[in-house]
Order: structure tokens, then sequence, then C-alpha cells
């Protein structure tokens, strides 16, 4: 049973060691995007101000429109009323036709103004328009760049984890059941890599630092279970030869609650 129990530790050490690289893969690739969600919100900031400048700048340019239409109205109506002054011969009308064509300068004045401002910002919003569509389509550049080269990368760590899958396979099938291997895979995920670990100084799990009952630790040393989890932290134990026995006292108490907080019960390693 010793021997058959040290193949499978055995085994299960290699699966750790191929399970590590394998979820540092996988924690790699979920971190992967986001240089590109910064440049993505980037751009998408660029493009709405974008939209509202070019907002702006429809406004300006239908008011600017509307202002020389309306200037070119004016000058027109002056210019007739400077005409109808060679054909009155009446003083009274004359008065009232000089007065007209003085309102009319006014207006007109107005309107060149207001024509003159529009125009000024249509060419402000227009320049500035320009100037934002070449930062979008910088950062849309930068954003298809980002995302090839995240392709490039995902397409090389996705064949590293299959070629990780295809070897933890191969392990598997050398004598790891399909229960244990599930189970040691959660637990090699859940305990940052290491799911199998030796008892050192003759009683303590070396994986929480728990002081291990002696009873159960015969039954590891003996292999009166296939396989043994620890109550503490349901890494899977191993008895890895012989040591000298030191004083263990106070050092459950010395770990504090911290180690206890990693304890899980029955039900927890069934849910594994």
């Amino acid at each position: 049973m010793a021997e058959e129990l040290s193949v499978v530790h055995s085994l299960l050490l290699q699966l750790q060691d191929v399970l590590s690289r394998k979820f540092i893969l996988e924690e790699e690739i979920e971190t992967l995007p986001a240089a590109l969600r910064e440049k993505e919100a980037r751009l998408g900031e660029a493009n709405a101000k974008y939209v509202e400048l070019n907002d702006e700048f429809t406004k300006a340019r239908q008011e600017a429109t509307s202002n020389s239409i309306k200037y070119d109205d004016a000058v027109r109506a002056r210019t007739e009323a400077e005409k109808m002054v060679e054909k009155i011969t009446l003083q009274r009308e004359y008065e009232a036709i000089t007065k007209q064509i003085d309102e009319a300068h006014l207006v007109e004045n107005s309107l060149l103004k207001a024509r003159n401002a529009s125009n000024a910002l249509v060419s402000e919003l227009e320049a500035k328009l320009a100037s934002q569509g070449s930062v979008c389509d910088s950062l849309k550049a930068e954003v298809e760049e980002e995302k090839a080269k995240i392709d490039g990368i995902l397409s090389e760590k996705k064949a590293a984890i299959e070629d990780l899958d295809n070897q933890c396979v191969q392990i598997k099938e050398q004598g790891v059941s399909d229960e244990i291997y599930a189970k040691f895979c959660k637990i090699v995920k859940n305990k940052k890599g290491v799911g199998i670990t030796p008892i050192i100084q003759g009683q303590v799990c070396s994986g929480c630092h728990m002081i291990l009952p002696m009873q159960f630790v015969n039954d590891v040393r003996q292999g009166t279970n296939p396989i043994e989890y620890c109550p503490y932290c349901s890494r899977i134990l191993y008895y890895q030869g012989d040591e000298e026995m030191i004083d263990l006292s106070g050092l459950e108490s010395e770990a504090g609650e911290d180690f206890f907080a990693d304890a899980i019960s029955d039900d927890d390693l069934d849910n594994l």
C-alpha cells in the first residue's frame, strides 16, 4: 500500500507543477485586456467629444448661413431705400425714407457683426473638429494595435495551456482517479499552486503549519486511506520519511486564529 501511495503522490506532485503553470497562464489571460480596456475607454471619450464638437459645428454653420442671409436681405433693403430717394419730391417723404435708411444701416451693421462672429466660430470649430478627428484616428489605431498584440499573446498562451492540459491528462492516466483529479485541480487553484504538501517536523502540515493529530499522522504514514486531506487547509498530505520529532507544544497556540481561518469542514472538502 505504501508503495502505491508513493506512486500516486508522485503523480500528484507532477500534476501540481503542471497545474500551477496552467493557472498562472489563465490569470495572465484575465489581466491581458486591462490595457486594451483603458485604450478603448479613451477612444470612447474621444469619439463622444468628436460627436459633441460636430453637433456644435453643425449648429454654428446653420447660424452662420442664417446670419449671412439676413445680412444680404438687410443690404438689399438698404440699397432699395437709397434708390427711392431719387424719386421723392416731398420733404416729409424724404425725412421718412432717410430715417428708414439710417435704421437699415444699423440693422446691416449689427447683422454684419453677427455674420462675421458666426463665421469665425465655424472656422474655430472646424479646426477643433479636424484636430479631434486626428485624435480619434490615432486612438483607434492604438486600439487595433493593442487588439492585434493581445490576439497574438492569447494565441500563444492558449496553445501553452492546451499543451499543459495534455500533460495533465497523460499524468492522470498513469493512476489518478477522476474524483481525485477534479478535487486536486480545485485545491491547487484555491491554494495558490500548492495542493499536495508533506508533513514536516513529524506532525505539522507544511501547507498551513497546523499541528496534526498523531492518529491522523499515523494514518498518513501507514497509508490507511488512499488519500488524506489536511483537516485544516484541505491540501493532500504525504509522509516524506522519518524525521526527528521536536517539541511542538505551543506551536498551535502561536499560530493563532489566522491558521484556523484556513481550516475547512468535511462538507467543504466534499464540495471540492
